[in-house]
């Protein structure tokens, strides 16, 4: 019996250690402090917290903004490219390529666009695609507040999401 308790502590040790660290992997949004006011002008950075895995790096970053945000413009960073296209439909691309080793495996990595914020209010998504050679990483698993049956809690590549803010 006692053996039995110590496995049981054991294994639900190990899959919260996993949720742990699974959770704490995701593409994430930083506004370094400023707020995300409607119509007006800031700056989105995506931090990507690592490269593919098994010591692929990224070489390759796609970011996509929905045909709510009038304006997207890439900021430069070394060792990188950029290019911003406009789909007819008003939907933004805004894609980065390494010009020499790229993001390291271990390392983390940050892509500002310039912005201007949505004119309405409330939660936007940025479906992110990080390319590591011929494998990615497509942050765009739906956010769910909990697990169901068609749905992982946390999701394993999460959409980064935004909340803009109404304009006073």
């Amino acid at each position: 019996m006692r053996r039995y308790k110590v496995t049981v502590r054991l294994l639900v040790l190990g899959a919260l250690l996993l949720a742990v660290s699974s959770a704490a992997a995701h593409a994430t949004i930083e506004l370094k402090g400023e707020q995300p006011i409607a119509g007006k002008r800031g700056t989105l950075t995506l931090t990507i917290p690592h490269g593919c895995g098994a010591g692929l790096a990224t070489d390759r970053l796609v970011v996509r903004l929905g045909s709510g945000w009038p304006n997207a413009k890439a900021i430069a960073i070394d060792g990188w490219t950029s290019t911003v296209a406009r789909a007819s439909a008003g939907n933004w691309t805004i894609t980065w390529v390494a010009t020499a080793g790229g993001l390291p495996n271990t390392s983390t990595g940050d892509f500002p666009i310039a912005v201007r914020w949505p004119r309405a209010a409330g939660i936007y998504k940025t479906p992110t695609f990080q390319h590591c050679g011929a494998k990615s990483m497509n942050w765009t698993d739906p956010y769910a507040p909990a697990a169901s049956a068609d749905q992982d809690y946390p999701p394993i590549y999460p959409v980064p999401r935004i909340q803009i803010l109404p304009a006073s």
